[in-house]
């Protein structure tokens, strides 16, 4: 489970960065794209909150302005951080056993 919540973690920061990129470029491809996987990591590991945020972003990818998309990820990197947050305080509390 903890070489789960570790590599939830990297791989969402990236896919994060990456969305930010996305926006940055106009690119609604890959806006849904990475919202999408974001979206489907996050269920997986009961992080419904920023799952519902990224299925916002996702659903809204091809028509929403530069400013309004960003808001939108800077939201989920917030509840991104909360969610980590809590996955390490579980991790360091499996590992103290």
């Amino acid at each position: 489970m903890l070489e789960l919540i570790d590599s939830f973690q990297s791989d969402t920061a990236s896919r994060l960065q990456r969305l930010h990129d996305a926006i940055c470029r106009f690119d609604a491809a890959t806006v849904k794209a990475e919202a999408h996987s974001v979206r489907g990591s996050a269920r997986q590991m009961g992080a419904d909150g920023l799952a519902d945020l990224c299925q916002a972003i996702e659903s809204s990818a091809s028509h929403m302005e530069g400013p309004e998309q960003e808001s939108q990820v800077c939201q989920a990197e917030l509840r991104f951080t909360e969610v980590c947050n809590d996955m390490t305080a579980y991790a360091n509390a499996k590992r103290a056993g």
